[in-house]
């Protein structure tokens, strides 16, 4: 696919760069009000900004975003998707003790839509045409985006291999997504508080992925887009 045709259809896209980095703070914002357990109201707040998100990205991100020989892994994006808007509705539809059965499918499917959006978000930025303070915002969706897609993957991780995590003292009413959701971006801001702990070999290894990666997309990406704003900034 010619650079400047996925290039033209990513400056088309603009106006929801700003849109997705909202949905991205929104589910950071509505986790302490979370309670699968309690009242409908705290069931329905997770779920419905993460499939605010979901929309947004599936409105957002290119099918023809990679092309290899003819095959366009993206193509299966939405169904993609529509399954992951589907199983997280589960633990509110049946409850959240009926659903702990479909526990370890329904994160695989989260957790791998968050990883896929992830790069499809690197790869995005890494094709834009221009940098402007759209361009700008999806640049900061791109890393709470990445927290949020460790804290799935660590989650994940804790539900395969319990006792991967040393959880310290939750909450009352706190989700384990939203307990290792707080590991994700402490470890990506290398804060280090010490209340959450990789406790396995496995667990430590994905700490300090996360942790490479955020640094890499930070002096990378962000400074990569931020040097060509100034300059195009600066050519006006």
């Amino acid at each position: 696919m010619p650079y400047s045709s996925i290039g033209d259809r990513l400056q088309q896209r603009e106006p929801w760069y700003v849109l997705f980095l909202f949905s991205t703070l929104l589910p950071i914002l509505v986790m302490p009000f979370t309670n699968l357990e309690g009242n409908p109201i705290q069931r329905l707040l997770l779920p419905l900004s993460v499939l605010v998100m979901v929309l947004i990205a599936v409105r957002m991100i290119p099918r023809d975003l990679i092309v290899i020989r003819g095959w366009q892994p993206y193509r299966f994006y939405r169904p993609w998707a529509a399954l992951c808007v589907g199983v997280m509705w589960l633990p509110f539809v049946l409850g959240h003790h009926a659903a702990h059965a479909f526990h370890v499918p329904i994160l695989a499917i989260i957790s791998g839509f968050y990883l896929v959006t992830a790069i499809a978000l690197v790869l995005m930025l890494a094709q834009v045409r221009r940098v402007n303070e759209a361009v700008l915002c999806l640049g900061a969706a791109g890393y709470v985006h990445l927290g949020l897609t460790g804290g799935q993957l660590a989650t994940a991780l804790e539900v395969l291999q319990p006792g991967s995590f040393n959880l310290g003292r939750m909450l009352p009413g706190e989700e384990l997504v939203e307990r290792l959701s707080y590991f994700s971006f402490v470890t990506l801001g290398t804060l280090g508080y010490g209340d959450v702990l990789p406790a396995t070999a496995v667990a430590e290894s994905f700490s300090v992925l996360l942790s490479v990666t955020s640094t890499l997309y930070v002096t990378l990406m962000i400074g990569l887009l931020l040097s060509r704003y100034i300059m195009t900034q600066q050519t006006r």
